[in-house]
């Protein structure tokens, strides 16, 4: 009876312990900062062909990318010989951001690119992609490969949850969301939104793991580490929240062409570029369709075209070990070995 009230009070501890903001793993540098995001250096080797990582704007910190010293895509580049890695460090949206549009967000990513001074391998993830693939079609000419890895960028194909929700949802309540968060999409919304997509794994069966591996200290360090990224949660402007909500997920008016930002029209046919497509078999965010219908879009040939399906959920295409073993380290050697032409001189930023 002692043991398992014992047991008990640790769990309760454990389970309210406060969160601590979470941080990137490898050693880096920001070379550059805005009231937006920080622009992140992991190496000091030749830029001759950068990539430039673009973690999802979805509710949680940017670190998705460089979670640990085992789940690290950073770390994935660097130890496959990538040799330049950048990365996008969203910050959360204040009310001062929250007419931010989609506009915005492509002067951010091309100001990030200008700063590199090199035409980049795009690596977009789960939101990143749609970000990365109008960036590519608006300015080709700055992009050496283009990566999707979880990015829903035909929402219509093999409906997930996410198009399930705006298709249940009139477009009002979306709106009603960011006008109770004073302009900003608030990230404790997403939180929860994410958690109601599995209920039962969220509010029971995450606590009962606990639990039942209380007294397991790498467990409560995985487990730690892991709320401290979930629950930390980072808000969005909500002008270009609306604009996804509408344009890409209830009209998905990216693969049809019907989307113009910066006076120019995003048509897919611009990206001609290697373009390398990974999907999780489990992913029940961003289907495997969503991802992998890219292809059909885009001028890319085939032969400079790979789509890899891996045993995995959502966020394990990220951050997940037997992601970063197999697929990454294949779309790696693509990069490393596809682009000859990243020694170009960029033009000025637009």
């Amino acid at each position: 009876m002692f043991e398992e009230c014992n047991k008990w009070m640790k769990f309760v501890v454990e389970a309210t312990k406060p969160i601590t903001p979470p941080t990137f793993a490898t050693e880096n540098e920001v070379v550059l900062e805005t009231d937006a995001y920080r622009l992140r250096r992991f190496s000091e080797g030749d830029d001759s062909n950068p990539v430039l990582i673009l973690p999802p704007q979805a509710g949680h910190h940017s670190n998705i990318c460089d979670f640990s010293s085992e789940n690290s895509l950073v770390g994935t580049f660097l130890n496959n010989g990538v040799k330049s890695v950048y990365a996008l460090d969203w910050k959360s949206a204040t009310h001062g951001r929250a007419g931010e549009t989609l506009e915005t967000l492509m002067v951010h990513t091309d100001r990030c690119v200008s700063h590199i001074g090199r035409k980049v391998n795009l690596v977009g993830l789960c939101q990143g992609g749609w970000q990365g693939t109008m960036y590519t079609a608006l300015f080709r000419n700055r992009v050496n490969s283009l990566v999707l890895a979880g990015s829903p960028i035909d929402a219509h194909a093999d409906p997930g949850k996410i198009k399930f929700a705006c298709d249940f949802l009139p477009f009002n309540f979306f709106e009603t969301l960011v006008t109770l968060g004073g302009g900003i999409y608030r990230g404790e919304f997403q939180l929860l939104a994410f958690k109601m997509m599995n209920p039962y794994e969220r509010f029971f069966k995450d606590y009962y793991n606990l639990y039942m591996n209380i007294d397991d200290s790498a467990f409560l360090e995985r487990h730690h580490r892991f709320r401290n990224w979930y629950e930390s949660v980072n808000h969005l402007p909500g002008g270009w929240y609306l604009q996804i909500v509408d344009q890409l997920f209830i009209k998905n008016n990216l693969i049809q062409g019907k989307m113009t930002l910066l006076n120019k029209k995003i048509d897919l046919k611009n990206i001609d570029c290697p373009l390398y497509m990974i999907a999780g078999s489990k992913d029940d965010i961003t289907t495997p369709g969503q991802v992998f219908n890219a292809g059909k879009y885009v001028s890319t040939p085939p032969e400079r075209m790979e789509r890899y399906l891996v045993d995995s959920g959502h966020v394990g295409l990220f951050m997940g070990r037997d992601s970063l073993k197999t697929a990454w380290p294949k779309v790696i050697e693509k990069l490393k070995t596809c682009c000859g032409n990243g020694n170009d001189e960029l033009m000025a930023p637009i």
